[in-house]
């Protein structure tokens, strides 16, 4: 856009209500609805810290999502995962935004399982806000969890809280809160080829969010997904390409107002 300070003037008050938003990643998930919490992939540094636990290999994953297709609303994330015979380590990068308003979150995280049927993940952010030179930056510290458990073969229950601790930035005039988002969900995998996620959100400060995807393979390296949300009404669609040690994901959605977002992310696998 050529003058950022007109896009900052127009969303204003859309950050005042949700800044500092905790973005999901992976364009599987966002095809998906973004019905990622009990979603089993190399994203959960994003979407659920437990299921990294269930992880093999290690990976370094990128993704772009081009919000409603404006540049300056772009949010960018890599991450880096090691599964390791005491559990996986995850490092993950998030950044949102453009010069004159930019967020950014740093994760470190670290998952297990508990038992045979049940994982959980810790992850601990450092989250950063930059406006310009004039008002400067400031970083918070909060942390994340996760759980996921099996209670029926191929079913997953997901279980996530984001800053339960409330932290939140503040300034000389206001309070600006960090969300406290909790999110629980399940996926089930019908059978080899298809699965379908369900997932219910609420922040605390905002209304209850239900979210539904699907996805289905029709062959080893083409799987085909959509996926459904509201709050505010959202359809998304995608697929998935899967090389062995390379898988990519693009996919889009759609809001009723301000028009559509495209996904992408590309994954290595070692």
């Amino acid at each position: 856009m050529k003058n950022p300070l007109v896009l900052l003037f127009l969303l204003l008050p859309i950050h005042l209500l949700a800044s500092n938003e905790n973005h999901l990643a992976g364009a599987r998930s966002h095809s998906m609805g973004n019905a990622s919490v009990a979603l089993i992939d190399q994203w959960g540094t994003f979407n659920n810290q437990a299921v990294l636990a269930k992880l093999e290999h290690i990976s370094i994953g990128a993704y772009y999502e081009n919000r409603f297709e404006t540049k300056d609303l772009s949010t960018k994330t890599l991450h880096f995962n090691y599964p390791s015979k005491i559990g996986t380590f995850s490092l993950s990068y998030k950044q949102f935004g453009f010069d004159l308003y930019k967020e950014s979150k740093i994760g470190f995280a670290y998952s297990r399982a508990l038992g045979k049927h049940f994982w959980a993940g810790l992850q601990f952010d450092q989250i950063k806000k930059e406006l310009n030179q004039s008002y400067g930056s400031q970083s918070q510290y909060t942390f994340e969890i996760g759980i996921l458990a099996e209670i029926l073969t191929d079913i997953y229950l997901g279980f996530h809280v984001f800053n339960p601790s409330q932290t939140n930035f503040t300034t000389f005039d206001y309070e600006d809160k960090i969300p406290c988002i909790a999110r629980f969900g399940l996926s089930w995998k019908l059978s080899e080829q298809a699965i379908i996620t369900s997932e219910i959100e609420k922040d605390l400060d905002q209304e209850m969010k239900t979210k539904f995807g699907m996805e289905y393979t029709i062959t080893d390296k083409i799987s085909l997904r959509a996926g459904v949300h509201n709050h505010p009404n959202s359809i998304s669609m995608g697929v998935g390409f899967s090389f062995e040690m390379v898988k990519a994901n693009v996919s889009f959605s759609r809001h009723p107002v301000l028009g559509y977002t495209p996904a992408a992310d590309l994954m290595i696998s070692f």
